[in-house]
């Protein structure tokens, strides 16, 4: 009974030693999931609008595997995947004339459609975030599929008045390993803002630019 006792101790002293080892990973440092060590370097997409931090071994999803993956013809413009192609970031700028003050309200929106497309789902954590004085909603879950499901970390923030969604994804086995690095790829969005027309036009007083 007493080895048992100790057996079971030292198991969760060992999860709780590795939780803690994820949870004090860094995407801006490396990191190390499953023994594999993966850098993070910072990509700009839309028309240099958007920056984000992604794994530098993650390429754009080949075509082919990306109409296979995605069927819908407004499948995500962005599409970044690891060698296997089970770990993706997806982005999407969705028009939609809308405030940083509307974030919440298109987090919601995404949920109830979300749990109306396929009640099965299983909603692990949903919220809003201050980053860089932007807002942004967030919404976690198990996502059941034919193979093995998936988890899933979407967010949202205004991109020049249009709605940027973001999606994590990996298998569930993987979940607690990437969870919390997939919250800091979220938090690394920056979204340069463009210039109004005819700003770049604008003299100062005096003559200057």
């Amino acid at each position: 009974m007493t080895e048992y006792a100790d057996e079971q101790i030292r198991r969760v002293i060992n999860q709780v030693e590795k939780q803690e080892q994820i949870q004090s990973q860094n995407i801006y440092e490396g990191v190390t999931i499953n023994n594999q060590y993966y850098e993070f370097e910072e990509r700009i997409f839309f028309d240099d609008q958007l920056k984000i931090y992604i794994p530098t071994v993650f390429e754009d999803m080949p075509a082919e595997f990306a109409r296979l993956k995605y069927p819908s013809e407004d499948r995500p413009k962005v599409i970044q995947t690891d060698s296997t192609g089970g770990i993706n970031i997806t982005l999407s700028c969705i028009p939609n004339g809308i405030t940083d003050e509307n974030i919440p309200e298109v987090k919601d929106g995404v949920k109830a459609l979300l749990i109306k497309l396929n009640p099965s789902y299983l909603f692990i954590e949903e919220g809003t975030e201050t980053v860089e004085e932007k807002t942004v909603g967030f919404i976690e879950f198990k996502s059941p599929t034919l193979g093995q499901p998936l988890y899933q970390l979407r967010f949202f923030r205004e991109m020049d008045g249009n709605v940027l969604m973001g999606i994590f994804s990996c298998r569930f086995d993987d979940y607690a390993a990437w969870r919390p690095l997939a919250h800091q790829i979220m938090k690394s969005v920056r979204v340069i803002p463009k210039p109004i027309l005819g700003d770049e036009n604008k003299t100062l007083p005096g003559g200057g630019i």
